[in-house]
């Protein structure tokens, strides 16, 4: 959204009205096939859709629009916390007034000392036993794919899940019990 906001702002701001209802388009389809119909609204309704601009959004549609990748699952993805994370590496270790063949020696040493971290993890993931805590298919897919790291971080906060049992209390009414 905000490349497109970066590429389109001018077509927005000359046509009153078309960024709030691209917006709603966007934000509020609840599935690709109201995706769709709100998008051909768009594009009847306003003749600068047609623009290239809006036909390279439409045709990867499915990489940033919310309702086309809602159900799949992207555990602790974090993206600016990591270059946030990384920029403040960077201005630890490299200083700014020095050459640039300084920066790329700093640079090489950052991504030694992170291989080697990440060489470390997969160590573990290979040679490391973690125990599963249930029998749950979930809970073994995940200890399959993720490092055991990330495992034993998902083993934590599946446990946490099943804490307490729900019993119905009258019609629209529930309670909620500790698990023994």
């Amino acid at each position: 959204m905000k490349k497109a906001q970066e590429k389109l702002g001018a077509l927005l701001g000359r046509n009153p009205g078309l960024s709030k209802d691209f917006n709603n388009c966007v934000d509020f389809s609840l599935t690709p096939e109201e995706f769709e119909a709100g998008w051909c609204e768009l594009m009847m309704k306003y003749e600068s859709m047609t623009d290239s601009h809006f036909e390279n959004l439409y045709k990867y549609r499915e990489a940033w629009v919310t309702c086309y990748f809602k159900h799949q699952f992207f555990p602790f993805l974090q993206s600016t916390q990591r270059s946030e994370g990384f920029n403040a590496v960077l201005k630890r270790y490299v200083n700014p007034h020095k050459s640039i063949l300084n920066f790329v020696k700093q640079y090489q040493k950052i991504q030694t000392h992170i291989l080697v971290r990440e060489g470390a993890k997969d160590y573990r993931t290979g040679h490391l036993q973690s125990e599963m805590s249930s029998s749950y298919p979930i809970e073994k897919q995940a200890y399959n794919s993720y490092t055991r790291d990330l495992y034993e971080k998902f083993r934590d906060e599946f446990q946490l899940t099943t804490r307490y049992n729900v019993r119905p209390h009258g019609e629209h009414l529930y309670e909620l019990y500790p698990n023994q």
